[in-house]
């Protein structure tokens, strides 16, 4: 995927930010928890907004009803992500934080110097 971005970095988005930005062939990050899953390729995963957004994944994802975790994948554009791989964020996770910490810093021009938005 050669679409510009410098290795390793990519945006941290929740739901309303993926739906409402033109996202397409850009890797991402979505923090959020699993609702549910097809069992095939659809993951239903609802980010720290509370928005939900569909993630294509492999038969062999590991789904756990509810588990925090972070989805790195490739959006879409569609706005679905395509899973390229997730980890486990633990118990206790606090989504409405998180959510604030990237909407009002690490998407926020003021701060373009230190996070490069």
């Amino acid at each position: 995927m050669s679409n510009g971005q410098p290795d390793g970095a990519f945006p941290r988005l929740n739901a309303s930010m993926l739906n409402a930005g033109n996202w397409d062939s850009t890797i991402v990050s979505i923090v959020g928890k699993a609702v549910s899953f097809d069992g095939m390729q659809t993951l239903e995963f609802e980010c720290a907004d509370g928005g939900k957004v569909q993630v294509q994944v492999g038969p062999d994802f590991n789904f756990e009803h509810g588990k925090a975790m972070e989805i790195m994948g490739a959006a879409n554009e569609d706005k679905t992500v395509q899973h390229f791989i997730s980890r486990d964020l633990g118990e206790g996770f606090d989504f409405s934080n998180y959510n604030q910490l990237i909407t009002k810093v690490l998407n926020n021009s003021k701060y373009s110097d230190l996070f490069g938005v």
